[in-house]
């Protein structure tokens, strides 16, 4: 009886304990119905942390035309407009580069994409764009790091 008590408190206590290296935190950001824009414009992470970036592409499947949309973070914000002009180049997809921190693949209508990193361990702003075509100007916003 006295092992068994001891085992369940000691569970608890790990249980309890405040949490671990390995907690990640979760983000969902989504595009703005059928428009070129983000339904979230600003999120905050702490730094260092794990983060599970997830982007809901929430254009309805009736709209007319291509309506695809990605998250890209950039460690450089300067870095901003070369990141979409070769994205452009490469149908809206980005190059892998020292200046993206972490990036979605492109989701399509009603559909999700999602992308784990860990989160710089500089506190400031990091921006975060899409990159497919023409969606660069408008699909923009900001990840905090404090």
């Amino acid at each position: 009886m006295k092992k068994t008590l001891i085992i369940l408190l000691a569970t608890m206590i790990i249980n309890c304990s405040g949490g671990t290296s390995d907690e990640v935190t979760v983000i969902t950001l989504g595009s703005l119905g059928n428009e070129m824009k983000y339904d979230t414009t600003e999120f905050t992470v702490k730094a260092g942390s794990k983060v599970k970036l997830t982007m809901k592409n929430n254009a309805s499947l009736d709209f007319m035309g291509e309506m695809l949309h990605n998250v890209v973070i950039l460690l450089d914000e300067s870095q901003a407009s070369n990141v979409v002009k070769y994205a452009e180049m490469n149908g809206g997809t980005p190059l892998a580069s020292n200046t993206i921190l972490a990036m979605t693949v492109l989701a399509d209508k009603q559909e999700e994409a999602s992308v784990e990193f860990t989160a710089p361990k500089k506190p400031g702003k990091y921006l975060y764009i899409c990159t497919y075509i023409a969606h660069g100007a408008t699909m923009r916003g900001y990840m905090i790091v404090e």
